[in-house]
């Protein structure tokens, strides 16, 4: 498992098995693959995607293609 750096917080990149609350869905700004969510504070990759998530320079990047992970919030009409 590789560690993510959220915000100011740590976070342990694991793949998605359970429920919380979701704060933020990450997309790849060059494919637009969606690699994971932001659950209860934690980076939650997301298992169908084809690889491992990386992080180079202190940034996720995409499992697939290797493009920058951005973070897209869910508002309270779409929480899942």
């Amino acid at each position: 498992m590789a560690s993510a750096v959220v915000g100011q917080q740590t976070s342990v990149v694991s793949p998605l098995h359970r429920r919380g609350v979701v704060q933020a869905d990450l997309s790849c700004l060059m494919c637009g693959r969606m690699v994971g969510q932001i659950i209860d504070g934690r980076v939650v990759h997301r298992s169908g995607c084809g690889g491992q998530l990386r992080i180079e320079r202190g940034m996720l990047r995409c499992c697939g293609c290797g493009g920058s992970v951005y973070r897209e919030p869910v508002s309270p009409l779409t929480a899942r």
